[in-house]
């Protein structure tokens, strides 16, 4: 069985557990933070993912990492992993939970990213546009990438709108050499 759907299980699972607890949101901070720290910290996930490490060592290391900041039941869903030898798929977890919260919540997830920082003003139109077209909240990122020259580039789920200065000027100029 692949990594996604192994860990898409054990994320519908604690998903589950967390909603029959009345626990889903302090679930989806904590969630939120393993996202993080697995994001920001790749030597913690490449130790995870190594089978010559014994369980109880990435226990351990968990433990020292999470224990002050999260939640008993997260701490216990660790222990659980890690006995099961499972502890490779644990940020993908903690990504497939968050989807799931998501989509419990009526929320979607946009990024949008534009040549220079955008103003609360539009970054609050942009959100205005996403849910009036979605028809649910919106968690907007916004991202500044300034090779983009102007425009933006929106991305919602697996759709992306690109309206960015830099996409036109290439289109332009594959426009130009296709012609003879």
């Amino acid at each position: 069985m692949s990594d996604f759907r192994v860990a898409s299980r054990y994320a519908k699972a604690v998903f589950d557990l967390a909603i029959e607890l009345k626990n889903v949101d302090r679930a989806y901070t904590d969630m939120l933070i393993v996202e993080h720290v697995c994001d920001q910290n790749r030597k913690l996930v490449i130790l995870l993912k190594n089978p010559i490490v014994r369980y109880d060592y990435k226990l351990r290391i968990l433990n020292k990492i999470f224990e002050k900041h999260l939640d008993k039941l997260t701490l216990k869903f660790f222990n659980l992993i890690c006995r099961k030898n499972r502890a490779n798929i644990l940020p993908e977890v903690s990504r497939v939970f968050v989807e799931l919260y998501h989509e419990y919540k009526g929320i979607v997830r946009a990024d949008v990213t534009t040549a220079m920082e955008i103003s609360a003003i539009i970054k609050k139109d942009f959100e205005n546009i996403i849910a009036k077209a979605t028809g649910k909240k919106v968690e907007l990122e916004s991202k500044v990438d300034e090779s983009l020259i102007g425009g933006y580039i929106l991305k919602l789920g697996d759709r992306q709108v690109d309206n960015s200065l830099k996409s036109k000027l290439n289109n332009l100029r594959r426009e130009l050499k296709s012609r003879p």
